[in-house]
């Protein structure tokens, strides 16, 4: 996750194709391969060098993983052919999911400025 304060919403922290997977995820449940052909169905790709790319599963894969790495979403494992693989689940509600997501920039910010965040009226912002 990047802040980048001159977008709006989701995309101001999450890559363009990652926010409507997230959004996706309250609604359902999903393993890679379907997060993965949700995004091409709705023609999410990463831009490169000024041209659009179909995303990559793999990218999917750990981006999924990195939300469960934030504890955001949860996965069991289900034995399929090849092996076992992770259905990914939220397990937060919106207003948890959005308390989590304040909570990592407040955390990363107060680490950056010590000094500055113990004077900081952070309960009028």
């Amino acid at each position: 996750m990047q802040l980048d304060t001159k977008k709006k919403g989701l995309e101001a922290i999450f890559k363009p194709w990652q926010g409507p997977i997230v959004m996706e995820l309250f609604e359902r449940e999903l393993i890679s391969a379907e997060a993965h052909k949700f995004c091409v169905e709705h023609n999410l790709g990463a831009t490169g060098k000024g041209e659009e790319r179909p995303i990559s599963r793999a990218s999917v894969i750990n981006f999924l993983n990195s939300l469960v790495d934030l504890r955001i979403l949860d996965y069991y494992e289900e034995t399929a052919k090849g092996g076992l693989r992770r259905i990914y689940k939220m397990n937060l509600t919106r207003e948890e999911f959005a308390h989590k997501i304040i909570g990592l920039f407040v955390s990363t910010l107060r680490e950056a400025f010590p000094e500055e965040s113990i004077s900081f009226p952070w309960l009028k912002v």
